[in-house]
């Protein structure tokens, strides 16, 4: 791990308050973080790993408080478990294996990908018109949790709009209970991703640690805050900051 200044730290605590506060209000936060370790001189990949360190925190703390409220359905989240840890195992050896410039020209396109559904906001589409019944057999769960197994495990930032739409448009499960697997998911498979990148030594803990502690308290403000008028605000900054990124990580 390298020595970094303090203002870099004081930059990634920030940026972690204003992703954990984003990934509860309108989801997406990664896509700050993410761009933020890459400019502060971490390589690609290696910025891909450390951003794993604050997620599995954040989603740890959330499955928690999901478990203790009784909202996890286990008979659901059962069979959707080894397609996803699949999918997110070849995904993180893949990713932690890709040369910085490869991946960061994948990241580019990723995230300006994502810059078009955060524009979208699909949450109102999840929301709106009949709720179908669940599709939950073997020839839809499968390949669905693979992909979101995989994309997670390879590049992680933008994976709840990927989750959220498989569970919901492809499986037809209501969007409650999709954002409730959502997190469980992501904090099964988190650990994989960071043991492979761990292995090819593409992880700095240190910074990792630092955005985790700055998350974990924008997670918190986020789920007590009553800001619903901010989201339309929070989502405008995102998509600016979201394009800006993968333009320059294209352009550079």
């Amino acid at each position: 791990m390298e020595t970094h200044e303090p203002w870099q730290l004081a930059a990634l605590l920030i940026a972690g308050v204003a992703a954990g506060f984003i990934n509860v209000v309108a989801g997406g936060g990664s896509l700050l973080t993410m761009p933020l370790l890459i400019f502060l001189g971490l390589p690609e990949s290696t910025a891909n790993g450390t951003a794993r360190v604050a997620i599995l925190i954040q989603n740890a703390s959330a499955a928690v408080a999901y478990r203790r409220a009784g909202r996890l359905d286990w008979g659901l989240l059962r069979p959707m478990l080894a397609p996803v840890l699949l999918g997110a195992c070849v995904g993180a050896i893949v990713a932690s294996r890709l040369p910085d410039t490869g991946f960061r020209i994948v990241l580019g396109w990723v995230m300006l990908a994502c810059a078009a559904i955060v524009a979208l906001d699909p949450s109102k589409l999840y929301a709106r018109g009949q709720r179908p019944e669940p599709r939950l057999s073997a020839g839809r769960l499968w390949p669905t949790l693979f992909v979101i197994g995989l994309y997670g495990g390879m590049i992680q930032a933008g994976v709840g709009y990927l989750i959220l739409g498989g569970l919901t448009l492809v499986l037809g499960l209501p969007l409650l209970e999709a954002n409730i697997l959502k997190v469980v998911l992501v904090f099964v498979y988190t650990p994989l991703a960071i043991a492979a990148f761990l292995f090819e030594g593409r992880l700095d803990f240190g910074l990792g640690l630092v955005l985790a502690a700055g998350q974990a308290v924008g997670g918190y403000l986020g789920a007590h805050a009553a800001l619903a008028r901010g989201e339309g605000f929070i989502r405008l900054i995102l998509l600016l900051v979201v394009i800006a990124s993968g333009l320059k990580l294209l352009l550079d």
